[in-house]
């Protein structure tokens, strides 16, 4: 599971990255963990838009703004059958920039240990993501929020002990993912198959894990 995740960039960055023009000239460094903001690209009419959303998708249906279950990430076996992916899956799709990803991990030489996953040459790299808007009954406030699809790992974050990894996009077919004309749940899904991009990462300490963790193995 991707739980958090590490964005460090720019505007200048993002704005060459995605082919977005950005007025404003600002840093980020965020440590994106559930229910708290990040950076995502939609699709806004035809155009491509930044836009700050929650991480953890809250499906429209929704009666709280936060649900029982988890929903930072959407496991790409089920997101055809899944009630809080479906819909999104064919008419709201985001990119999702990320710098470095977080993973707790209890077995393999870093057990004991969050690691920080990142791309070797320390380029941005773009999940595939999924968002909702959900609107609060009372005061009619929306709440935009998004969530990471995973998939198995490659064997480099395997061997490093973890299961899941982000599927991430190549950059000549970003379009592609949040183009909402592109609505074919099945060949969203072929796309998604064929499309993890390959990567050459690499892997640093973030911090211990805290005492007892050897009982979560």
């Amino acid at each position: 599971m991707c739980a958090q995740f590490i964005l460090k960039t720019n505007a200048n960055q993002l704005s060459l990255k995605y082919g977005i023009k950005i007025s404003d000239d600002y840093e980020l460094n965020l440590r994106v963990l559930p229910y708290t903001p990040s950076v995502v690209v939609v699709k806004a009419g035809e155009l491509s838009a930044f836009q700050k959303m929650s991480f953890s998708l809250v499906p429209s249906w929704s009666k709280d703004p936060k649900v029982k279950f988890a929903t930072h990430n959407a496991r790409i076996e089920t997101i055809l059958e899944k009630p809080t992916w479906k819909i999104p899956f064919v008419s709201k799709r985001c990119l999702v920039p990320i710098s470095e990803f977080v993973e707790s991990i209890y077995e393999n030489k870093y057990a004991g240990n969050m690691i920080r996953i990142s791309e070797a040459g320390d380029s941005l790299l773009t999940a595939a993501g999924l968002w909702d808007a959900w609107i609060d009954p009372k005061t009619k406030t929306v709440l935009n929020s998004f969530t990471i699809i995973t998939t198995e790992p490659p064997p480099f974050i395997l061997e490093a002990g973890h299961d899941r990894c982000p599927v991430f996009l190549k950059e000549k077919n970003l379009d592609y993912w949040i183009d909402p004309k592109n609505k074919d749940p099945k060949s969203l899904m072929e796309f998604l198959k064929s499309e993890n991009a390959a990567h050459d990462f690499k892997i640093e300490i973030d911090r211990p894990l805290k005492a007892g963790w050897e009982k979560r193995k």
